[in-house]
């Protein structure tokens, strides 16, 4: 039967056909409606034709998410069935008006209806009321008690036949085993309930069924998997209009894959429409939902009075389960406000031990984290040691997630940091960033791998400090090496194929291409933009753990002459590891806040002299640079000058702000071969990733649309090499994709733009709109070496433990062992001439680093940078 159709037995009177239809009504609710409309308008409708017209049109309007409505009809009937003396009507109408009110998280008067139905049910409709029981104890958070009440009603349904309320027993005992942390069991029910509700014809509860296995997912922490039975869910037709709580699960999911303005957006609009249809019970958990990202904001005023709220809604509707999770994020909030008074850390722990016990085990960890770190930052040793200890043992418990295990072994560490015991503080924190690394390796998308690393965050700077105090430059590298740029030192195995997501960007830059400079238009790019960014979080598979081998004997023995300046903050202040001729030496540097200001003014003077100005403008600009790079230099190069006077190639590892540093603007890396790494790890794979890319020799060379200059840089260059030429119209970006896939050098000179915003949303224009950041991410292999001779792109947003995203660094993650590319706007006549006198020098064989360093100290330029591997 399809979810359109329905087939009524043949010769059936207006009971018959009512009784029919109260069975069916949810498989074509609006069909159903019709025919209950129709009897109730009929001259001849007996009291129990219209008794059972109300009940159809109930559940007709239960499917549709329309309760009040539900209820009204409900409650109608019943009148009528009381006059007339309809006993067993009466008692099939409070089954349903019970399940209208659990619909409506309305749990004491689900249970009056449901106690005052039971003595007039019979057979079938028995067993469905101990279903619904099963149902209310799930809903009041006695998950043991909905198990086993949903367990002993299962035989009963199966064996009268009764499969849809199998499968809502089965969806409910799954939604109970889920809260109770039988993850595989909550799974194998959902899975189930599912495939009964899509073989009995309806759709819409199975698609529900497929959102609770993403539910099931999350809580798991396969966040790539969550993400991508919620799309199912979607597509099998999950209505969000009449189930909104669906959109605060998806939101959450969002939230923890770092987009959590999108998903305060999302839950916001969820929170109106519970709001409108009475859905108390949900409308606290997505007031809990914005309550969390509130925190992550950091915005903890907001978190505290949204998860008050929330624990205010649970307690009225007696969900002590959800009360004290929503406890336990309010305390989260006002520890970050500033709460530390003993009483206060007190009742932070009395709240988590509470969390922990109805389940929330990782919520509770990582309250008693934060309270043990409060309570060190007071002074109250004592108090920290039992509220890290906590913390610290969760990290035990069976199936705990990334964050809880993070958690745990933070918590661990700052234990033996307070004992001074440094040997357990290193396990501890090479256990949890061991738990990160595992996880992040299930997950293939980019976006959600650069984000997952932001948890290392801690651990690193943990352990880093601790090294500093041994002040071991080796065993400092080692741990400011160890969660660094992560997310670029595996790839995934396969580059994602997904249709779906390619006919998102091809629909994007149609819009792009053709838009209006008007509100409806931008909107229109904004949400496929939207849907791009979503698309690409589905991708499945595995990364490349080989990439991630690496030495520091390898590294000094690559380096030969060169000098390597690794850099790193800590409390403040910049600090490097220094690697010259073999021996390594650590560096205390300027405050962190001196040299993010420096370098946003040189960036800032460099910008504005690229404009052009007048030559008495332009002059005192020339003066600001020199001041302003020769005061980088001083703070930043000035432990290795002496090493860089002897004419040395530079590496360099940056941190922060200095990942944006034009370096050849500083006065001793004009005309010096200087590489920009994101990490040690990352630029000896570089080295790998060349040496695999031997072989190859062609050469692509493309220009983009708008610019003159690029064209005949372009032509001239391809003139010269050979190779394949993209120009005009054939500049596409799927043919473009094709043909620099797996070459040996890719040259694009086009407009470009860098996103801050979202950094894989940053692009090259071309023929057919922008190229982005998830184009190039689909790559089965990266050119050997790319040059973007466009303005800015070479930039990239900088998130935790220094993850970098954006043009450049999917590049680096497709195996491409160089990228050449600008960190500030360039004029595009300049430009031109740096590119050619560049590819000059590349064929003579220089390496890339120092035929760029040649190329702008010829023609006065200073805004490319060499990332990845320069060559030695």
């Amino acid at each position: 039967m399809s979810a359109g159709t329905a087939v009524l037995p043949a010769g059936d009177t207006r009971i018959e056909s009512a009784l029919w239809w109260r069975e069916h009504a949810g498989e074509v609710p609006e069909t159903a409606l019709r025919e209950a409309e129709k009897w109730l308008a009929e001259p001849g409708c007996g009291p129990e034709l219209r008794v059972l017209s109300k009940h159809v049109a109930a559940l007709a309007a239960v499917e549709r998410g329309r309760l009040r409505e539900a209820r009204r009809y409900a409650v109608q009937g019943l009148a009528v069935a009381r006059r007339a003396g309809l006993d067993e009507r009466v008692a099939q109408l409070r089954l349903t008006l019970a399940w209208i009110e659990f619909d409506r998280g309305k749990a004491d008067a689900s249970w009056q209806q449901l106690t005052g139905a039971e003595p007039g049910l019979r057979g079938p409709d028995l067993a469905r009321a101990a279903c619904l029981r099963g149902l209310l104890h799930c809903q009041g958070d006695r998950f043991y008690a909905a198990v086993t009440q949903l367990t002993e009603a299962l035989p009963v349904l199966r064996e009268g036949g009764d499969q849809r309320w199998v499968a809502n027993a089965l969806a409910g005992r799954g939604l109970a085993r889920m809260y109770s942390n039988s993850l595989d069991a909550a799974e194998s029910d959902l899975a189930e309930a599912e495939r009964i509700f899509a073989d009995g014809a309806q759709p819409g509860r199975a698609a529900g069924c497929r959102h609770n296995r993403g539910c099931v997912a999350f809580r798991a922490g396969e966040l790539p998997r969550a993400l991508r039975l919620f799309a199912d869910a979607l597509a099998m037709g999950l209505d969000t209009d009449s189930n909104p709580e669906a959109l605060v699960d998806r939101a959450e999911a969002l939230a923890a894959a770092g987009l959590n303005g999108e998903a305060r957006v999302e839950m916001e609009r969820a929170a109106g429409r519970l709001a409108g249809r009475g859905r108390e019970v949900r409308l606290a958990e997505t007031r809990l939902a914005l309550a969390g990202c509130a925190l992550r904001d950091g915005d903890a005023e907001a978190a505290a009075e949204a998860a008050s709220e929330a624990r205010r809604l649970f307690r009225a509707h007696r969900r002590p389960a959800w009360a004290a999770l929503a406890a336990a994020t309010e305390w989260q909030a006002k520890l970050a406000g500033g709460h530390r008074s003993r009483s206060a850390l007190a009742s932070a722990r009395r709240a988590g031990v509470v969390c922990a016990g109805y389940g929330w085990a990782a919520p509770a960890a990582e309250l008693w984290l934060t309270a043990g770190r409060a309570a060190r930052e007071a002074g109250m040793r004592a108090m920290s040691r039992k509220l890290l200890a906590l913390a610290a043992a969760a990290r035990e418990a069976p199936r705990a997630g990334a964050g809880q295990l993070a958690a745990g072994w933070l918590a661990q560490a700052l234990l033996a940091e307070q004992d001074g015991d440094l040997t357990r503080l290193f396990e501890a924190c090479a256990g949890g960033l061991k738990a990160i690394e595992s996880h992040a390796a299930a997950i293939a998308a980019f976006e959600l791998r650069v984000h997952t690393f932001g948890l290392a965050a801690d651990l690193a700077d943990t352990a880093v400090s601790a090294a500093m105090r041994v002040a071991d430059p080796l065993l400092v590298l080692r741990w400011t090496e160890r969660s660094r740029a992560s997310a670029l030192r595996r790839r995934a195995l396969n580059p994602p194929s997904d249709p779906e997501l390619r006919e998102s960007l091809v629909e994007l830059r149609s819009a792009v291409c053709g838009r209006a400079d008007q509100p409806a238009a931008m909107d229109g790019i904004e949400e496929l933009e939207s849907r791009v960014r979503r698309r690409a979080m589905l991708v499945s598979g595995r990364t490349d753990s080989s990439w991630a081998r690496w030495g520091f004997a390898d590294a000094v023995a690559e380096l030969g002459d060169s000098v390597l300046l690794s850099f790193f903050a800590s409390r403040g202040r910049l600090h490097a590891v220094s690697i010259v001729d073999g021996k390594f030496e650590l560096h205390s540097l300027a405050a962190e806040s001196l040299v993010g200001g420096e370098v946003g003014r040189l960036r800032n003077f460099l910008s504005r002299q690229a404009e052009r100005p007048s030559l008495r403008v332009r002059a005192a600009f020339e003066d600001w640079v020199r001041s302003s790079a020769e005061i980088l230099e001083r703070e930043v190069l000035g432990p290795v000058l002496p090493a860089l006077a002897e004419e040395r190639p530079l590496v360099v590892v940056p941190t922060g702000s200095l990942h944006a540093l034009p370096w050849s603007a500083l006065p001793a890396c004009r005309g010096r071969s200087v590489t920009v790494a994101p990490s040690l790890r990352c630029w000896l794979r570089g080295v790998a990733d060349l040496r695999e890319g031997a072989g190859r020799d062609r050469q692509v060379w493309v220009s983009g649309p708008g610019l003159p200059d690029a064209e005949r840089e372009v032509r001239a260059l391809h003139e010269v090499a050979g190779g394949a030429l993209l120009t005009g119209r054939s500049a596409t970006a799927e043919d473009v994709l094709s043909t620099v896939d797996g070459a040996a050098v890719a040259h694009i000179a086009a407009h470009g733009r860098f996103r801050s915003d979202q950094p894989l949303l940053s692009c090259l224009e071309l023929a057919d709109g922008p190229l982005y950041g998830y184009d190039l991410d689909r790559l089965q292999r990266g050119p050997a070496t790319v040059v973007l001779s466009a303005c800015e792109v070479g930039q990239s947003a900088i998130s935790g433990c220094d993850q970098l995203s954006g043009l450049a660094a999917a590049l680096l993650g497709r195996g491409t062992a160089t990228v050449i590319a600008s960190v500030i706007p360039v004029p595009d006549d300049r430009t031109a001439a740096v590119m050619v006198t560049l590819h000059a020098a590349l064929r003579r064989g220089l390496p890339p680093a120092q035929a760029l360093a040649e190329a702008q100290a010829e023609h006065g330029e200073t805004g490319f940078v060499c990332l990845g591997y320069g060559g030695r």
